[in-house]
């Protein structure tokens, strides 16, 4: 059986884009395949949306390729114009007309005034029942959909979002973000998102990319983000967790206080090297017949869970994410367990 040949929609190799001769993103490659969703995470300042703009054809870049559907779009030599690309973009402000109604506003994105078309696509979004009022006559998250109608309506290639939720409260945004990912994955609508927004990248997107400084740290799926990053700084940046000291006992065990583990890759490093493991809150179980306990140092209440922070015999402190009905003190010794799946581990 021959193997699967990958054909990506978006191949990004070596980008680097320099501002006053100083390079804010340098050596980024990475690719997106046809209906799939894709997100820069980082903070502000890192260049995700820097990368952005210059897959739209916004900035210019001093090194690299961008090839849309095979199709080369960006380098040095050749600078495909905006309009050409076949790529939409929905900005963070929304950048709707006020003069226009919603129904305009989508239809402006396409080339006939279709009224079918751009009622279709409001109903897409939810918003048919809106179709004639203005935008300041609506909220922020009926704004923000309408921003995606009109960007859908040409039917790009590829849709760019660039902190789409910025401007939303934090229960909205992340409701927002499921539905905008039901809209794109029903359209087969390949897209990139960045945000800042560790909660929204994972709701939304297929394959996340961590930066830093310019620099593409991680590029791979939410799930594997979290349980096999590359480098301390991803186990650090994504999710929560602390770094405990502990040594190589084998091939791939490694020995810490709360015992040992063997179920992690292979290290090149001798018997006893000093490594550092990463336990995240949902590693470490509550079980109140352990003999092995910790004393709740700090406590914050999510709800359905609290998030201990827990002060083990050696002084080393650990995160637990424990159902709400247990509801100890601080100062209190709670029996814990080690339950841990995906064994994450660096040299020391």
């Amino acid at each position: 059986m021959s193997a699967l040949v990958r054909n990506p929609l978006l191949k990004v190799d070596g980008l680097a884009v320099s501002y006053a001769g100083r390079k804010v993103v340098e050596h980024l490659s990475f690719e997106l395949e046809e209906g799939e969703i894709g997100c820069l995470l980082g903070a502000s300042g890192c260049g995700k949306t820097t990368v952005l703009r210059a897959i739209a054809g916004f900035e210019a870049i001093s090194a690299g390729t961008i090839e849309l559907a095979d199709r080369l779009v960006g380098s040095v030599q050749k600078q495909v114009p905006v309009q050409e690309r076949q790529v939409g973009m929905v900005f963070q402000d929304y950048a709707l007309f006020p003069h226009l109604t919603v129904a305009e506003n989508v239809a402006f994105g396409l080339k006939a005034k279709d009224n079918r078309a751009s009622n279709e696509l409001l109903d897409l979004v939810g918003l048919g029942h809106v179709a004639s009022r203005y935008p300041h006559e609506l909220s922020g998250g009926q704004q923000q959909r309408v921003a995606l109608a009109r960007a859908l309506a040409p039917q790009p290639r590829l849709l760019l979002l660039d902190e789409p939720f910025s401007n939303l409260d934090v229960e909205l945004r992340e409701r927002l973000g499921q539905e905008v990912r039901s809209i794109l994955k029903e359209r087969g609508t390949t897209a990139i998102l960045v945000t800042h927004d560790q909660r929204e990248a994972f709701a939304m997107a297929d394959r996340v990319g961590v930066m830093t400084d310019g620099a593409l740290r991680q590029w791979a799926s939410p799930y594997d983000l979290y349980h096999e990053p590359v480098d301390r700084f991803v186990a650090n940046f994504i999710g929560e967790g602390v770094l405990l000291p502990a040594k190589l006992t084998g091939a791939n065990c490694i020995e810490f206080e709360l015992g040992e583990m063997c179920r992690i890759k292979s290290i090149d490093c001798c018997l006893g090297c000093p490594m550092e493991v990463l336990i995240r809150p949902d590693d470490i179980v509550h079980v109140d017949s352990s003999p092995l306990k910790a004393e709740v140092v700090a406590k914050v209440f999510r709800g359905a869970h609290f998030l201990y922070t827990l002060a083990l015999p050696s002084g080393n402190r650990i995160l637990s994410l424990v159902p709400s009905h247990h509801n100890h003190s601080i100062g209190e010794a709670i029996g814990i367990e080690l339950e841990c799946e995906h064994v994450i581990a660096f040299k020391k």
